[in-house]
């Protein structure tokens, strides 16, 4: 069949609009072009849909844990008023490889009162150099917390004392720094900053 000018949109019985005609190939208008959505949109209108569910069950999912976290943290501030240090640091024990530093800082606070319990030397030692592991970990994770900067200070000084009174008196100026640091964030450590004077006046009376 030959290529014949024909109305578009219509037959030779029908009349076209005035200088509407289009090309005729083996029966079809060249002009003609049925819709179909793309591919690519109908797999981006799913994805939208896979999406939203997938986002919904994760915002669950994060609020959920949310939850549970502070749950963890209102109890083990509740052991700890009560002077309850060991259950405390059995509590968030579990917990001591995640990257919360609400949950680190807190283990090392239990373990330096534990530490300053009746126990044995090594039993001591033991609790000093694991919260200073910890507190090393939460600084690395967040240096913008307050509570992270204290009991970093806190640990620098325990734990240069079992290196010796000289290393002890080494770490003075970052035990100071961090406790300037933690002043910035807390005025509700004024009293550890005069500890530290005084230990600095010790320490300065050793060495006459």
């Amino acid at each position: 069949m030959k290529d014949e000018l024909r109305p578009k949109g219509g037959s030779k019985e029908i009349g076209p609009d005035p200088g509407q005609w289009a090309l005729w190939v083996n029966g079809m208008d060249r002009n003609y072009r049925p819709f179909i959505m793309p591919v690519t949109w109908l797999s981006f209108i799913a994805s939208l849909q896979v999406t939203s569910v997938k986002d919904l069950g994760d915002t669950e999912k994060i609020l959920s844990v949310k939850e549970a976290t502070e749950n963890l943290i209102t109890e083990a501030d509740d052991l700890f008023s009560e002077n309850k240090y060991k259950e405390l640091y059995e509590l968030l024990y579990p917990y001591k490889e995640s990257n919360d530093v609400e949950i680190l800082w807190r283990l090392s606070r239990a373990l330096h009162h534990m530490s300053k319990q009746q126990c044995h030397n090594e039993e001591k030692k033991r609790y000093v150099f694991e919260g200073y592991d910890l507190i090393v970990k939460a600084l690395q994770l967040n240096d913008s917390h307050y509570a992270v900067h204290k009991w970093y200070a806190i640990f620098l000084d325990t734990r240069a004392a079992y290196d010796g009174i000289k290393a002890r008196v080494t770490q003075l100026p970052n035990v100071k720094n961090h406790l300037l640091v933690c002043m910035d964030m807390s005025v509700n450590v004024t009293y550890l900053f005069l500890k530290l004077l005084m230990l600095q006046m010790k320490f300065v009376n050793i060495f006459k």
